[in-house]
């Protein structure tokens, strides 16, 4: 069964609970407070990489974490 991936204002309790893994495990991997402004930054991220790009939970960890790398390199230079 496909899923419609644009335009998915309603997310499931499943859809929801796989977001919570990936933004728990992000949060775990990068020491970030699941309460600071980073944190909700990263939630809002992951919902939409979630809404507009995959929903495959691996996948959108390996988008999340990509995203944040290349953010953490912009911030470098």
């Amino acid at each position: 069964m496909l899923r419609r991936r644009s335009n998915r204002t309603c997310l499931s309790p499943h859809d929801l609970a796989l977001c919570e893994r990936v933004f728990d495990q992000v949060c775990a991997d990068e020491h970030i407070d699941s309460s600071s402004r980073d944190a909700e930054a990263l939630a809002v991220a992951i919902v939409a990489i979630f809404r507009n790009i995959t929903t495959k939970e691996r996948e959108l960890l390996d988008e999340v974490r990509s995203l944040r790398l290349s953010k953490g390199a912009e911030k470098a230079h």
